[in-house]
């Protein structure tokens, strides 16, 4: 006979021991399970999220309040932004509980990121905030690295250029007259870069999902801030002053206390992830039934991104004294805005081979040339000759001061924008397509003409010439 004596102080003593054990072995090998709880704020977050939180409120908060100053159009901005990085919160804090869907499932549960993105592009206006709108509008775009693999932290870094080109335009309109204008450029830039950091420290390959989570369906049902599986804490039993428990057997039993403890412990949504997925032929009771394991499903195929196109060379900015030429070779948007400043103005520049590159030439120069370029963006001051696109594509090029001729040839998709002091610049093309030319009309307003590509001749027999 074997007499086993605890009073209710004693097993509460013992649960709180051993939740603090395995919530420090938790602790040290980085798990964010979710399972511990605070004695007063409620579920712990995972550490992802925490850090979330801190890049929160160092950069999103203050970019809220810059816009708040600003006011108009800008203030809902704001709003929009900080909108689109809570609902980016929301999804991270469910992958930091739950186990990696299915393909069709992750898209649905990102509809509420992707409907936050299309807020902030539907604020873009023709007024004095289109510059700011499409500062964020093309900013937002990189919340798309919620779903992307290997290489998020890249993905994001390539939404910089096309943000930094519209906050560029509004630097130079406010230089020196508002700071709050450039705070505001200033302030969105820095919650692209800290989410870079962010995510590399957190999410270096994708987002980080929980295998030993919860489904993500069951998570959303309950709609909870924290996974169902964490709600099952052992609880002790009612506050007699002793309890004794006397059992008659051949064999020594466990201590009841201690195999309640660990009974209650493994209990969760965890407790099934070993398991395999029965299928319809290893169901008894159906037709199909062959007898044996049969083999698992396979898993769902996930399309593996499309790699970064890559330049071809080594990047370099040199000048060549004897041709008196600038060459700037192979540059892409990981290299940041290219700055390129002219100090004589019969120095020319040639551009080659650069892919999503930002290239800014300061200065008054003798002639502009861009050669094998994609998707990139050019801004010169003023120009004596003549600005080139040569075997290009998508390639946007702005004109500051002043440009005698536009010469396009063997490109397909050119933006020309040039400014008020530069309307009577001569567009030259051939052999290219996609090409439209924008200038800011008398009331300030963005005007943009298609330049064409294709003409309709006719013979005339009476003065012996040919007209289009």
């Amino acid at each position: 006979i074997f007499v086993f004596t605890m009073s209710s102080d004693d097993i509460k003593s013992l649960l709180t021991s051993i939740a603090d054990r395995l919530g420090n072995i938790e602790s040290h090998l980085g798990l964010d399970c979710g399972g511990s709880k605070n004695k007063n704020d409620g579920p712990e977050l995972p550490r992802s999220i925490k850090a979330y939180d801190s890049y929160f409120a160092a950069t999103v908060d203050p970019f809220v309040e810059t816009c708040q100053k600003l006011g108009g159009d800008a203030a809902a901005l704001g709003e929009a932004v900080k909108a689109a990085w809570l609902e980016q919160r929301k999804f991270l804090l469910m992958a930091a509980n739950c186990k990696e869907p299915a393909q069709n499932v992750l898209v649905q549960k990102l509809s509420g990121v992707a409907g936050k993105m299309k807020e902030v592009a539907a604020l873009v206006n023709r007024n004095i905030w289109e510059k700011h709108a499409k500062t964020c509008s093309e900013g937002v775009q990189c919340l798309n690295w919620l779903c992307v693999k290997p290489a998020p932290r890249d993905f994001i870094e390539s939404y910089i250029g096309g943000s930094d080109y519209w906050a560029n335009n509004i630097r130079k309109e406010f230089r020196n007259v508002n700071a709050d204008q450039m705070l505001f450029c200033d302030s969105f830039k820095k919650i692209l870069t800290s989410l870079m950091d962010y995510v590399k420290e957190h999410h270096t390959t994708g987002v980080a999902w929980n295998p030993r989570g919860s489904d993500v369906n069951e998570y959303i049902e309950n709609g909870d801030a924290q996974p169902k599986a964490n709600n099952d804490t052992p609880k002790p039993a009612a506050e007699p002053t002793k309890t004794t428990t006397t059992t008659t057997t051949t064999k020594p039993p466990a201590p009841p206390a201690v195999g309640n403890v660990f009974a209650e412990l493994n209990k969760g949504g965890s407790v099934t992830a070993g398991l395999k997925t029965v299928t319809k032929d290893q169901q008894t009771w159906r037709a199909e039934y062959k007898g044996g394991d049969a083999k698992a499903p396979n898993a769902p195929v996930v399309p593996k991104p499309r790699p970064a196109e890559q330049v071809k060379g080594t990047p370099s900015v040199k000048f060549i004294s004897i041709q008196n030429k600038w060459q700037v070779e192979y540059q892409s948007s990981v290299n940041g805005e290219v700055l390129v400043t002219v100090n004589d103005k019969r120095e020319s520049v040639y551009i080659l081979g650069c892919i999503g590159a930002n290239i800014k030439v300061v200065g008054k120069c003798n002639g502009v040339i861009v050669d094998t370029c994609k998707r990139c963006k050019v801004t010169v001051d003023t120009v004596m000759a003549s600005v080139e696109a040569v075997n290009c594509q998508r390639v946007q090029m702005t004109v500051l001061e002043k440009a005698s001729c536009v010469a396009i040839d063997k490109t397909d998709g050119m933006i020309v924008k040039l400014p008020k002091t530069s309307l009577d610049t001569e567009i030259l093309a051939s052999k290219s397509s996609e090409m439209n030319v924008q200038w800011d009309d008398e009331n300030g307003d963005l005007v943009e003409k298609p330049i064409p590509e294709q003409y309709v001749h006719h013979i005339d027999l009476k003065n012996m010439k040919i007209t289009a």
